[in-house]
């Protein structure tokens, strides 16, 4: 994420293409990304600049509720920094606070798709799933 001086000139202005957009935002998507881990039941997230965070893969409905209502993107951050903060302390979220934005969007964004996964929201239905019961036999 480091940077070098440079300052464009005019000319650079007149010469920039999309193409060259789309190379710049692709690159600075690619320093952004978080990967994750789950084990013992948490979801471990590595950050550019290698901070990790740790999330729970349970929620309460109080957490889940807040993180699904939410109105806007400032809200969405709020809840998840919330629920660092209670389970993996002020630190984690002090952390995501003082970072790129688009590593709390990032981090926001894995961590529910995540959690998705477990509840086969994704797939349709999760293989542990209990069966549905048939009428016939009730």
């Amino acid at each position: 994420m480091a940077t070098t001086e440079w300052t464009p000139t005019p000319e650079d202005f007149e010469n920039w293409t999309d193409d060259d957009e789309q190379a710049a935002l692709a690159a600075i998507a690619s320093q952004m990304k978080i990967r994750h881990i789950i084990k013992n039941d948490e979801y471990w997230a590595l950050a550019p600049g290698g901070v990790i965070y740790k999330l729970p893969m349970f929620l309460s409905i109080h957490d889940f509720e807040a993180l699904s209502s939410a109105t806007d993107d400032t809200d969405s951050i709020e809840q998840i920094k919330r629920i660092l903060a209670q389970f993996a302390g002020e630190e984690q979220a002090k952390k995501l606070e003082d970072g790129p934005t688009q590593i709390a969007f990032n981090l926001l964004q894995d961590y529910g798709a995540t959690l998705m996964k477990t509840q086969g929201v994704e797939l349709g239905k999760s293989p542990d799933s209990a069966e549905s019961s048939d009428p016939k036999t009730v």
